[in-house]
């Protein structure tokens, strides 16, 4: 409508907004940090197996331990909750490089394998008598064979990530705690559970550790950058 000769016109003016960053958006920065909590404590239960013990005895008794379960079903949790935020990190609108995303679906792939992974890991429970009786340890079996391949992937496939990001999603310096955890948990299945070299243990609880701080950082980060570019604007005068 045309105002009248004369007749002032109000129009009212919405405070500036800052639109929202791609940074910010989605569910994938709470899963990373989500994912990295319950692999932390899920790390922390974990029964310490007793070397002192025959090889059998000390599986058994650590596969008999009552943090056993929670343990791992904390770790199971944490593994699908990186899947759902690499898988959505890989899909967004977050300008990362074409290698980057890349690695963000490879490691997506990794996760969804190291879930699978887990839920023979969790299983292996089931599997204490047989180690003493030396029969068959379907799920133990099976998650040590899985975890030479699913770790090494997983834990290389976000070490790119990390590293080929750049600041996208988080301080470069960030990078090399992601780099250093996944050269431990990625090399530990096969120097530990294949080659036995049972000095190296500490490489599992140090490498996950690594990981699961680089996610949770990684997705605190995204979830401060978001929040700073939803903040309304001060509307200059």
């Amino acid at each position: 409508m045309h105002a009248e000769l004369g007749q002032t016109v109000h129009v009212a003016v919405e405070p500036e907004t800052r639109t929202s960053h791609p940074l910010g958006n989605g569910l994938w920065p709470w899963a990373f940090s989500t994912g990295g909590i319950l692999f932390l404590v899920g790390g922390m239960l974990h029964p310490r197996s007793d070397s002192s013990l025959p090889e059998a005895q000390a599986t058994a008794q650590s596969l008999g331990a009552a943090t056993w379960i929670p343990s791992h079903a904390f770790i199971l949790a944490s593994a699908i909750a990186f899947f759902i935020g690499l898988l959505g990190l890989a899909r967004s609108h977050m300008p990362l490089s074409t290698t980057a995303r890349r690695a963000a679906w490879v490691a997506a792939g990794g996760a969804l394998f190291f879930a699978v992974e887990g839920v023979f890991h969790l299983g292996a429970f089931a599997d204490q008598d047989a180690v003493l009786a030396g029969e068959d340890t379907t799920f133990l079996s099976t998650h040590m064979t899985l975890s030479l391949v699913v770790y090494p992937l997983f834990s290389v496939a976000v070490a790119a990530l990390a590293v080929l990001s750049g600041r996208v999603v988080t301080h470069p310096g960030v990078s090399v705690i992601a780099v250093i955890g996944a050269a431990a948990f990625g090399t530990a299945p096969a120097l530990v559970g294949l080659a036995g070299i049972e000095a190296l243990g500490p490489l599992f609880p140090i490498g996950g550790l690594l990981l699961a701080l680089w996610f949770t950082v990684a997705g605190l980060t995204a979830v401060l950058r978001g929040s700073a570019r939803r903040r309304p604007a001060i509307p200059s005068r």
